[in-house]
């Protein structure tokens, strides 16, 4: 689609340093894939766990598309910047941007949540051109934080097709799990830390016969990552054994790492503090956060520590005027169905809070993203 096939195209580096980076470029990488004003090239980590680097090579493959992929960060590092791309995006800025890129390089952030997190705004390096962001409140949220980059009020690419798609509810995905058409589906989705698994799996199980339960672990407990001491890997076991004991109990793999079709699928969604909050609620669907979690010994005696490092206490108050509260496991099957009755009492501050925090849910996110940066690029060029 540009204007003369004689012009060099824009090279572009999407480099989804984790896999659960990737569904937010999916949307924008398929968009530029099929317009030739843009060469794409994908990138991941080197010193990720070999699981996960194995998991990418192939997930990668599959857009074939160009890659850089190499034994250590170095020489990735060195690899790409040779290559002097005009666009380098990241799904966050935790590393030493500078030896991948040079000054001529767009430096551009899509972070890989809608964050009810400090790191939210912590993560933004001082090398990055363009910050693209959701919508008003969290560009208001940014500058209160320190953030000086250039914002970019876009909506949120991973969301578009969630938004395409949502009157279809992939009834294909539901075959293939062999979902009983006749239940209603819940989706779990806990994080990995601060995480409500362990308390609630004793539960999980028996609680939710009435229902099809989708079981959707946190990448790095897949990868059997440690954080705060905590072995992540147990979750992985918790879950294998819940989904061995019930029929009803579907878990996905590490290869199911987009969340978006479960969305979908799914008729409410379980979890804690997580950015799938929001894109749930996108689509009008219900919500129930458990406030019961699994935390490190630091954390149970001075749970203020734990919103410092961990969740933002603003954030996470305001999910009790959008969301159902689970405040004890055994309280589970009860509010799963006071969700499901389709009485929603936090309707109205749902769309107030979808709007101010996601900006344009219009399914269009990734085609802002591209106009923006062809609007930079442009410029550089005169």
């Amino acid at each position: 689609m540009s204007p003369s096939h004689n012009i060099v195209p824009y090279s572009i580096v999407f480099d989804a340093y984790h896999l659960y980076h990737l569904p937010q470029f999916e949307p924008l990488i398929k968009l530029l894939q099929a317009d030739d004003r843009f060469r794409v090239i994908l990138t991941s980590a080197a010193d990720n766990p070999l699981a996960e680097r194995q998991l990418v090579a192939g997930v990668l493959e599959r857009f074939q598309a160009e890659t850089i992929l190499a034994p250590t960060e170095p020489e990735r590092a060195a690899r790409i910047k040779a290559l002097a791309p005009d666009v380098f995006v990241c799904g966050w800025s935790r590393y030493p941007l500078p030896e991948f890129i040079s000054d001529r390089t767009l430096a551009v952030m899509l972070y890989h949540g809608i964050g009810v997190k400090p790191s939210y705004w912590r993560d933004n390096h001082a090398r990055l051109d363009i910050r693209f962001i959701e919508g008003s409140k969290r560009a208001e949220q940014l500058r209160r934080h320190g953030v000086t980059t250039e914002l970019a009020e876009v909506g949120f690419p991973k969301l578009d097709p969630l938004i395409r798609d949502q009157a279809n509810g992939r009834p294909d995905l539901a075959a293939q799990l062999g979902l009983d058409p006749a239940k209603p589906t819940v989706l779990f989705a806990p994080t990995f830390y601060p995480s409500s698994l362990e308390p609630l799996v004793r539960l999980l199980g028996p609680q939710t016969e009435d229902y099809n339960l989708i079981l959707k672990l946190h990448q790095w407990a897949h990868f059997d990552k440690r954080f705060s001491g905590l072995k992540l890997g147990r979750q992985v076991t918790l879950a294998e054994k819940l989904a061995a004991s019930y029929g009803h109990v579907h878990l996905l793999g590490p290869e199911q790492y987009n969340i978006i079709p479960y969305l979908l699928l799914a008729d409410v969604l379980l979890t804690e503090a997580s950015s799938t909050i929001y894109e749930m609620l996108a689509i009008g669907k219900p919500v129930v956060v458990n406030r019961f979690y699994r935390l490190r010994w630091s954390h149970r005696l001075t749970r203020s520590r734990l919103f410092k490092r961990r969740l933002d206490a603003e954030m996470n108050r305001d999910l009790s005027a959008i969301c159902y509260e689970l405040r004890r496991p055994e309280d589970l099957g009860s509010i799963l169905h006071e969700a499901l009755q389709g009485n929603n009492p936090f309707r109205e501050a749902q769309q107030s809070a979808v709007a101010e925090l996601l900006g344009n849910l219009d399914g269009h996110a990734s085609a802002r993203v591209r106009d923006t940066l062809l609007e930079h690029l442009e410029r550089r060029a005169t």
